[in-house]
């Protein structure tokens, strides 16, 4: 079973609940107008079963709580029933109305039963704070007692990019929020106090491949256990990046996704069909292509319910 741990949807309530129904951009996602059943028969010629919905850059993160709580209520509901409209097709990462810590372990306790929800997804920041912020620790307790798999995001925030020229904030901020939002996490200490939390890293986990060796030096190994513990998925595209991010994370923490709609469909096709050429053997690819995002979640027990 072939199953995309990394795919997003918009519903246009809840994107005007938040204040951005401009999201999906255009430029950046050729396929947001693709309609549900047409995203179906993509998955369908590609043989994915099941795409794992979160919300992308469009988190709830609004400065009045009672309008986040509302916001993330609505969202949450839209998800879940898109996924009941098409039975074990999708399945849902919940979303937190941060950075209001009460509100998001109320939301996350309201959700966290339905059968169509699988984890959390959070920004790589939220509302211009760092992940690892000590306010959030109430919420990552939640979060480690329920053995939540959760999804990190960029949200375009100007964490390591100045000014709004050649599109620098997607271009490459994206990545480096990734990358700076695991590291957070790893050199917190966050993975080692809350260890029941699975985190998926997004595209590979940034740039953190690349540099892994020059953090561990600099750092003195510090953070590298929580960077292994992490999960990476495959949203990329170059055979080269994935057998970077293999040799430094393994293939056993290796995770198909898309990131649909952010791609053309020749994109969207080359996302599945290069895992063929990294050199992995059948059994590595079966578990990268669903098999281990299907444990992790628990979806076995699901679609059997």
């Amino acid at each position: 079973m072939i199953i995309d741990a990394h795919a997003h949807y918009y519903p246009e309530e809840y994107l005007r609940l938040i204040g951005r129904p401009e999201l999906p951009p255009k430029e950046s996602a050729p396929l947001r107008d693709v309609s549900i059943e047409g995203r179906l028969e993509m998955m369908d010629r590609q043989g994915v079963s099941i795409q794992v919905l979160s919300v992308s850059q469009a988190q709830p993160y609004l400065a009045q709580a009672a309008q986040a709580a509302h916001a993330s209520r609505v969202g949450n509901d839209l998800y879940l029933e898109l996924c009941r409209e098409h039975v074990n097709r999708f399945f849902s990462l919940a979303q937190m109305p941060l950075p209001h810590v009460n509100e998001a372990i109320v939301e996350i306790e309201r959700v966290w039963d339905d059968h169509y929800n699988v984890g959390a997804t959070i920004g790589c920041s939220i509302a211009g704070r760092h992940l690892d912020d000590p306010e959030f620790g109430p919420v990552y307790e939640e979060l480690n007692r329920r053995n939540a798999v959760v999804l990190l995001h960029p949200t375009g925030a100007d964490c390591v990019v100045d000014g709004d020229d050649y599109n620098f904030k997607w271009l490459v901020g994206a990545p480096f929020e990734d990358t700076m939002a695991a590291l957070r996490l790893a050199l917190s200490g966050t993975t080692e106090r809350y260890p029941n939390i699975r985190f998926i890293v997004p595209h590979l986990g940034g740039a953190l491949p690349f540099l892994l060796a020059r953090i561990l030096r600099m750092t003195g190994g510090r953070g590298e256990q929580g960077l292994r513990k992490m999960y990476y998925d495959t949203v990329n595209g170059s055979v080269d990046a994935l057998k970077c991010a293999a040799d430094y994370w393994g293939v056993d923490r290796l995770l198909y996704g898309t990131d649909f709609p952010y791609e053309s469909v020749s994109e969207y096709e080359r996302r599945l069909t290069y895992l063929d050429e990294a050199g992995f053997t059948p059994s590595d690819l079966e578990q990268i292509k669903g098999e281990r995002v299907s444990e992790l979640l628990g979806l076995a027990k699901r679609l059997s319910a």
